[in-house]
């Protein structure tokens, strides 16, 4: 008798650390259920503030490029756009008045705006009623040579251009036969390019949305020299040195310091002004990090995004 109930003591006793055990389980996975949907608000709560500092800083970018054409169709890179914007820290104001606690990360806006027609714009390469423009595959494969690629990629690029835009046939458009390109990454769809081309190509050529010239105010060494046909890369590099000192309002100014009489800048090929601008961004609130590209059009009485990119 002793012993039957010394067992179901023991038996209770077993059954009792079991209930426990087995309610200390569903309490924890509720407390982590509730925890993890706790951090979801809280992603997503971070993640809209994150896009809407992301907007109101497309609006300030806007804004400093309208304020910048009202000054004169000369760009250059001392101007207030060109300047960039390191790590600035939000405050609540800024956030839309979400709470900045001192254990969350800091709200951090970092970005700039860069001239896009001090690249080498491809859509150049179509010249009128879908004929490519020699001028700039002559001047994309001088590009390519300096870069330290094969010029024959100049062709395949060229054809792609072309096969993307629209041609006027006997007083009818022929629509295009592939869909425009919008990134050099697209580049990447041609048969036999090297992507090793593409990579070299990106910080020097840009695909804009129609044909335009290279500022000679912020274009790099390697655009210049190839775009300005008689000049080495030396000379162009020289030529970027004076420009941090000063800027050229016209190109006949600009091809003074080449040479003048011996140097012409071709309207066709450069510009002093623009009208296309790419804005980077990066901003990180609490646990989120956007990271984003914007091109922007700049007309007489807006600026209008053309393409955004999220990285």
């Amino acid at each position: 008798m002793e012993r039957t109930r010394y067992a179901q003591r023991g038996a209770a006793i077993v059954t009792a650390l079991l209930v426990v055990t087995l309610a200390s389980i569903v309490v924890s996975g509720l407390f982590w259920r509730e925890h993890v949907s706790v951090r979801s608000v809280e992603n997503r709560l971070a993640l809209a503030q994150s896009r809407w500092i992301e907007r109101a800083a497309l609006d300030w970018a806007k804004v400093i490029l309208r304020a910048d054409l009202r000054s004169g169709a000369v760009d250059h890179l001392g101007e207030p756009w060109a300047v960039p914007v390191l790590d600035t820290r939000m405050d609540e104001t800024v956030t839309a008045g979400a709470k900045l606690d001192e254990g969350a990360r800091n709200a951090v806006l970092a970005g700039q705006i860069q001239d896009a027609q001090g690249r080498f714009n491809l859509a150049s390469l179509a010249g009128a009623n879908g004929v490519a423009s020699d001028a700039h595959v002559k001047a994309l494969r001088k590009l390519l040579s300096l870069l330290g690629r094969p010029e024959s990629a100049a062709d395949l690029i060229r054809d792609r251009v072309l096969q993307s835009t629209p041609r006027t046939v006997e007083g009818r458009v022929v629509p295009a036969a592939r869909p425009p390109m919008t990134r050099i990454a697209d580049l990447l769809d041609i048969p036999g390019m090297d992507p090793a081309i593409v990579a070299a190509l990106e910080p020097h050529a840009i695909v804009l949305p129609q044909p335009t010239g290279v500022n000679v105010n912020t274009a790099s060494p390697e655009v210049l020299a190839a775009v300005i046909e008689p000049i080495e890369l030396s000379a162009a590099r020289r030529f970027v040195s004076r420009r941090e000192r000063t800027f050229y309002r016209t190109l006949e100014q600009a091809a003074n310091e080449f040479g003048g009489t011996t140097t012409t800048l071709n309207p066709a090929l450069l510009t002093v002004g623009s009208s296309f601008f790419l804005v980077t961004g990066v901003i990180r609130y609490d646990r989120v990090e956007s990271q984003t590209v914007t091109l922007l059009e700049r007309m007489s009485d807006r600026v209008e995004v053309v393409w955004q990119l999220r990285l």
